[in-house]
């Protein structure tokens, strides 16, 4: 079953400082997939850290930060997003003077960051990569890759494992008033839907809900979805996939 989740009234998870937020889980009763939601002030971090066997993907939808590898700081704005395979280090650093919005997902779930295990203020060190790293993160923009337009509906697809993300498939989808997206089921991978701006409805295993700004919706193996928008408002969202 399709569930809706509010970043809101998500649960807080400790990691450096910033407000971070875990929708989609295990705790919520995911398996495949994570996603979370962070809001960080002007120099506020998310410290250094890496992942035994889970890649992530995370998007900056409001200003932006650096990716932090050990001194190497990476700008990436607002629609670009950073692919980051296990077990590279990496960290994000709000370096932008203003608020900084960001979402990301991981595939499969990495529990010890959400029991603390990854934060250095509980672990007492902090990673850094070897000397003379070469980084393998790629940073890229939301409307990149691959595009499908229909009626009143664009779409890319800027990562999947063609491209060099075995673990998850990201796309990104602009729906005018009028516009509709439909996504296969997988029979056995999870999918997450975000809602960056605008209110769509979303139908997926016989059930409707409507999802607004910054809501996201966990997506069940074997079931199709159906997403559109009926207002005058232009629809941004984020869907990833498992594979």
């Amino acid at each position: 079953m399709a569930t809706l989740l509010s970043a809101k009234e998500a649960a807080s998870f400790q990691m450096g400082r910033g407000d971070s937020r875990n929708l989609v889980g295990p705790s919520t009763g995911a398996q495949d997939i994570t996603l979370n939601y962070s809001v960080f002030q002007p120099g506020e971090e998310f410290p250094q850290h890496f992942h035994d066997g889970s890649a992530d993907i995370f998007i900056v939808l409001e200003g932006g930060v650096s990716v932090r590898q050990g001194e190497v700081y990476t700008p990436i704005e607002a629609g670009e997003f950073a692919y980051v395979p296990s077990p590279e280090v990496h960290g994000t650093v709000n370096t932008s003077g203003a608020e900084a919005t960001l979402i990301s997902f991981q595939v499969p779930p990495d529990l010890a960051l959400y029991r603390g295990e990854r934060d250095p203020s509980q672990t007492g060190s902090t990673p850094r990569p070897p000397a003379n790293h070469r980084t393998a993160v790629r940073i890229d923009e939301l409307a990149s890759g691959e595009q499908a337009e229909q009626s009143a509906a664009l779409g890319w697809q800027p990562a999947n494992p063609a491209t060099g993300t075995p673990e998850m498939r990201l796309e990104y989808f602009e729906l005018e008033q009028g516009g509709m997206v439909e996504a296969q089921a997988s029979q056995d991978r999870e999918a997450v839907w975000f809602v960056w701006a605008g209110e769509v409805t979303i139908t997926s295993g016989g059930d409707t809900f409507r999802a607004g700004r910054h809501d996201g919706a966990f997506i069940p193996p074997g079931e199709a979805q159906t997403v559109s928008n009926d207002r005058h408002e232009l629809a941004r969202l984020i869907r990833c996939q498992a594979m």
